[in-house]
């Protein structure tokens, strides 16, 4: 059973790309609507049978099980993860299902972008935002002052400002909980102007912090995105919902949100 929880974390997990890797893993813790809709209630039995089965395996209650397209096959979200386990529960699979009468839809990153979207929900308000005059579109950005992907990504806020693109950062010190990267992640998020001390921090070789404290979410923003599956930063979520790993330059990021519309 121990083995097969393994397999099973390693399937949910996500690799990223360009960027900064989290420096240490001590403080642990695209989409739009379906093109087909499930059906609205599960099999009682099937949900128990499923729930139970799933909880014993991956170690965490699952926190939607729905019908999905395909008949006898359930979609299932649980640990901030996408998969489907059959109505017995005798089978597991872990992929992506596309809807090849859709153009080849990516059905599962569908749901997974709305995974997204509630976990950073309770953030709107909290980040360090740079807003577009004309805003189109809202980028969330999980950053670190000491990544160099996130310095070179900030240079061109203003780029992506023009396009009407606002970008919303969260916090992810790489270091962890409790370090002193996330000490002074929590002084720029409780500064007087944040947007100028996060600007600052990712302007200097070795900035220095005054130490500010107040109420925050920095350590909350960390944990949704660990559950995310981000190992490192940036991490760029469109208001879509869609994910992409690591840094990109501004000129593609305006090209593949606006893809999104």
């Amino acid at each position: 059973m121990k083995n097969i929880r393994y397999a099973v974390m390693v399937a949910l997990g996500i690799v990223l790309s360009t960027g900064c890797s989290a420096e240490s893993d001590a403080s642990s813790e695209s989409t739009g609507k379906a093109a087909s809709q499930p059906a609205a209630t599960v099999n009682s039995s099937a949900e128990q049978a499923v729930n139970d089965k799933v909880k014993s395996i991956v170690g965490v209650e699952p926190e939607a099980i729905a019908n999905s397209p395909v008949d006898g096959l359930l979609e299932v979200t649980a640990a901030n993860q996408v998969f489907y386990v059959t109505e017995n529960a005798d089978y597991m699979m872990f992929g992506h299902m596309y809807d090849v009468n859709a153009g080849m839809k990516d059905l599962t990153e569908v749901a997974l972008g709305q995974v997204r979207l509630d976990a950073i929900a309770p953030f709107a308000d909290q980040g360090i935002e740079f807003k577009a005059e004309n805003e189109k579109h809202v980028m969330t950005v999980f950053t670190d002052y000491t990544c160099g992907y996130c310095k070179k990504l900030h240079r061109e806020v203003d780029e992506l400002n023009e396009a009407g693109i606002t970008v919303r950062y969260l916090a992810w010190p790489r270091a962890g909980l409790g370090t002193e990267n996330y000490e002074n992640m929590v002084s720029i998020w409780c500064a007087k102007n944040p947007q100028e001390a996060l600007t600052r921090a990712k302007s200097i070789a070795n900035p220095t912090f005054a130490k500010e404290d107040c109420d925050n979410t920095v350590a909350e923003q960390f944990v949704a995105g660990r559950k995310l599956g981000i190992r490192g930063t940036p991490a760029i979520i469109f208001d879509n919902g869609t994910m992409l790993p690591g840094y990109k330059p501004a000129d593609v990021l305006i090209q593949e949100i606006a893809q999104t519309e």
